[in-house]
């Protein structure tokens, strides 16, 4: 995504927000820090520069493996505890 620039705007965040995603389906969480923005940025720019070792490397150390069913199970009940507050009036937001 980030090296074929499918859209006009936002192909680095795009790209960000899809691995996430794919992680998190696949039972990780992907925890990154800035550092993801000068691999994606070097992505963008020159693709042949990157040293796919260093990235992956850079993936593994930033991923952990979690629960995926207690995951869902937990925001599922924020859901629903957010919706009855919604319901009931009685949210916990000072911006309501």
């Amino acid at each position: 995504m980030v090296a074929n620039h499918p859209f006009v705007d936002a192909n680095k965040r795009t790209a960000l927000n899809t691995t996430v995603v794919f992680y998190f389906l696949n039972g990780y969480r992907f925890v990154y820090d800035d550092e993801i923005r000068t691999i994606l940025k070097q992505f963008g720019t020159d693709q042949a520069t990157v040293d796919e070792t260093e990235t992956l490397e850079y993936l593994r150390s930033h991923t952990e493996e979690i629960d995926l069913a207690g995951e869902i199970e937990q925001w599922r009940d924020d859901l629903i505890r957010y919706g009855l507050d919604e319901l009931t009036g009685d949210s916990s937001n000072p911006n309501d």
